[in-house]
């Protein structure tokens, strides 16, 4: 007989009467001991996450522990978890009812008030577009690799404010970010954009593609037999998990093909691999990154929340 799943209380290693700044305490002890950089998994990394995601949430957390029979008494209607989408909400929670939460008008955290002015001045706060790709120089768009990228990631730009940010008010886009690398490597990191959402980050970087089926194994991009570099974005990744403890961050490969068609080019996984299951990294066409993208923060906590010291923070990496 298997022994019972773990609840997300002991995932956290927490009780269910912890308050609000414990489980905060919790997750960040956790996530630094789960971290691939400690000798973690990703998988185990992205469930502590995920733990922190329901039980800082206090409508997902009463209908976690609703469902774990200790919630309101029998015919008591309970609240239902704002913005998240059909997930395991933890190994004995079941799954929580999905709700597009996207178009929902958004809430600013901490909320202004007349006593308590807004963390970022009102006309940044509101604003959905931060930042610029940073335009190589001369000699370095002669080369093809800086030239890409920087196309790349104006398509980008054009995509996301097209396909998600028109009808996602609390989404912040910010774009050319320039970040000291907090990994082992150290130095500094070159980002192209983060998308900023609820309590969920992507980070994404840009490439135009080459002709060819594209091979991702959650860890290296091949096009045609050769390994196609994605950069730092998994440095990336983690120094910004690192930065902002609150979010669940993960980060994406956005190829574009050079005929616009937006499904190409087209991008194996393994059948180990999921497109939708726990990973640092996920590589995706222009088609494929709105639903991507829809789902990942729709699936958070609260995505219709605008942290402002969050989006502070990363537009003072960003190039305005």
């Amino acid at each position: 007989m298997s022994p019972s799943p773990r609840t997300l209380y002991e995932v956290l290693g927490i009780t269910p009467s912890a308050t609000t700044e414990q489980i905060k305490t919790a997750y960040r002890k956790a996530a630094r001991a789960t971290h691939p950089d400690s000798g973690g998994s990703s998988e185990t990394f992205h469930i502590v996450a995920q733990a922190y995601e329901v039980l800082s949430d206090p409508r997902q957390k009463a209908a976690y522990d609703l469902s774990l029979g200790r919630g309101p008494a029998a015919g008591s209607a309970a609240p239902a978890p704002r913005g998240a989408g059909t997930r395991t909400a933890g190994p004995r929670g079941g799954a929580v009812p999905a709700e597009d939460a996207l178009d929902t008008p958004p809430r600013f955290v901490p909320d202004f008030s007349p006593g308590s002015p807004p963390v970022l001045p009102l006309a940044l706060a509101g604003q959905q577009i931060h930042g610029s790709p940073r335009r190589p120089g001369f000699f370095a768009r002669l080369g093809s690799g800086a030239a890409a990228r920087y196309d790349g990631e104006n398509l980008t730009i054009g995509l996301l404010e097209r396909s998600l940010l028109e009808d996602y008010p609390a989404g912040r886009l910010v774009n050319g970010l320039h970040l000291p690398d907090r990994s082992p490597r150290g130095g500094n990191l070159d980002v192209g954009h983060v998308l900023l959402g609820g309590y969920r980050m992507a980070v994404l970087e840009s490439q135009m593609a080459s002709a060819g089926n594209y091979n991702w194994d959650g860890r290296h991009l091949r096009n045609g037999g050769r390994e196609v570099n994605i950069g730092r974005l998994p440095d990336a990744v983690r120094t910004l998990q690192d930065r902002f403890p609150e979010c669940n961050v993960s980060g994406w490969v956005v190829l574009h093909s050079f005929n616009a068609n937006p499904f190409e080019p087209v991008i194996d996984y393994p059948p180990s691999l999921s497109r939708s299951s726990p990973a640092t990294v996920h590589v995706a066409n222009a088609g494929t990154l709105q639903r991507e993208l829809r789902r990942f923060f729709n699936d958070g906590p609260q995505p219709n929340v605008v942290q402002l010291p969050v989006l502070g923070g990363l537009i003072d990496a960003s190039v305005r």
